[in-house]
């Protein structure tokens, strides 16, 4: 018998997305509380040997560091989680024939997950090297410097990245109806916020989001596939 292709319906895995949403948000509220009181407040911030002192003393504190290390780690999964939801993206665009902007947007997922993953562990490295290498706390100005430079890789190549993948996933989906025109052109402009304004943070909260809408959407609505037979 000759092989034949047939449409069938087939419910792409949402829950991804929804995974990275939820461990995503957890992480990030665990890391943004993980700073010393007062560490904003002009005597501190104007004085380096102040400053370096109070997250010496804030590493110090075995709950601290605790908290941090944990962070790191569901940052890292949700990082993992939305390697799936991109390759779920991919699966979904290229059954409606946008193959290329679903593999764009599947290669933003992965640098976005590289990127968010070395991210946290900038962030967790003081806090890391105690708990799992008993290593002291550094006198430095390290102390302070580690979680900006943590922080910085999370939003600006992070943001970079997931512009690539809502942009193509948007533009892929629109044109494709692989995704609703109305989400897949959100996707589009969120994209575009996130390359020009990551460093601001909030546009992350637009990047959650839409991925939440979109898992949805492919937990609600079976993408069509061929499959041989």
């Amino acid at each position: 018998m000759e092989p034949t292709n047939e449409s069938m319906p087939r419910r792409t895995t949402g829950w991804a997305g929804i995974v990275f949403v939820v461990l995503y948000v957890v992480g990030l509220l665990m890391l943004g509380g993980a700073a010393p009181d007062h560490a904003d407040e002009k005597p501190f911030k104007d004085n380096p040997v102040k400053l370096t002192a109070l997250w010496r003393a804030y590493y110090n504190d075995s709950g601290h560091r605790t908290t941090i290390v944990i962070a790191v780690f569901v940052i890292i999964a949700a990082a993992l989680a939305f390697v799936v939801f991109g390759n779920d993206v991919r699966e979904r665009l290229t059954s409606y024939g946008a193959r290329t902007t679903g593999g764009l947007a599947f290669a933003g997922a992965i640098i976005f997950a590289t990127v968010t993953a070395v991210g946290a562990i900038a962030l967790g490295w003081i806090p890391g090297s105690k708990v799992f290498g008993d290593s002291p706390i550094p006198t430095g100005e390290l102390n302070y410097l580690a979680p900006q430079l943590g922080f910085g890789i999370m939003l600006l190549p992070g943001g970079a990245a997931a512009a690539l993948t809502l942009v193509s996933a948007g533009l892929g989906g629109a044109r494709s109806r692989a995704l609703p025109a109305w989400l897949g052109w959100t996707g589009v402009v969120i994209g575009v916020a996130l390359f020009f304004i990551a460093a601001f943070f909030l546009p992350l909260i637009l990047l959650v989001l839409w991925v939440l809408i979109a898992s949805i959407v492919m937990l609600r609505r079976p993408a069509t596939v061929a499959t041989a037979r």
